[in-house]
């Protein structure tokens, strides 16, 4: 009789150290994630400035909106939104005219994010809490985007 109390008290004691062990992997692999870029880029940024160039004079002749210079933005409408659904959407927003595409994280350091003007390949230059800066190249040209970003 005592062994089948004994054998019982150890199935008690190995069942709840069994559900402790399982509560506390869960809970620490529910660790937030604030190190990753994409984790560190996540959220709504105000649009400071575009810094382009590599236009031709050329591509400035037939669309006046292909300019190289810097446009200065700031406002409350003026955003990069880069999105935490699953689809990876960014939105960007100037003087109100809102696109919506995707971003892809490629390197600890580089994205790419396919928007209006075709599909860019980013590098950070410079990421903290409240700035972001990085520099854009519009896939198959010579066009290059600095993004002076902010929160």
């Amino acid at each position: 009789m005592d062994i089948l109390k004994l054998n019982l008290t150890m199935k008690r004691q190995i069942t709840i150290l069994s559900l402790f062990l399982l509560i506390a992997s869960t809970i620490i692999s529910c660790k937030k994630d604030d190190t990753s870029l994409k984790a560190q880029m996540l959220g709504r940024w105000t649009l400071n400035k575009i810094v382009t160039s590599g236009y031709t004079a050329e591509e400035t002749l037939k669309d006046p909106k292909k300019i190289n210079g810097t446009v200065t933005y700031g406002t409350t409408s003026d955003y990069v939104d880069f999105k935490s659904n699953n689809d990876d959407q960014v939105e960007l927003s100037l003087s109100g005219n809102r696109t919506i595409g995707t971003y892809v994280i490629i390197y600890s350091d580089q994205f790419s994010m396919d928007i209006n003007d075709g599909l860019n390949y980013c590098k950070i230059n410079s990421i903290t809490a409240n700035k972001l800066e990085f520099t854009a190249k519009i896939d198959k040209t010579n066009v290059t985007k600095v993004y002076s970003l902010s929160r």
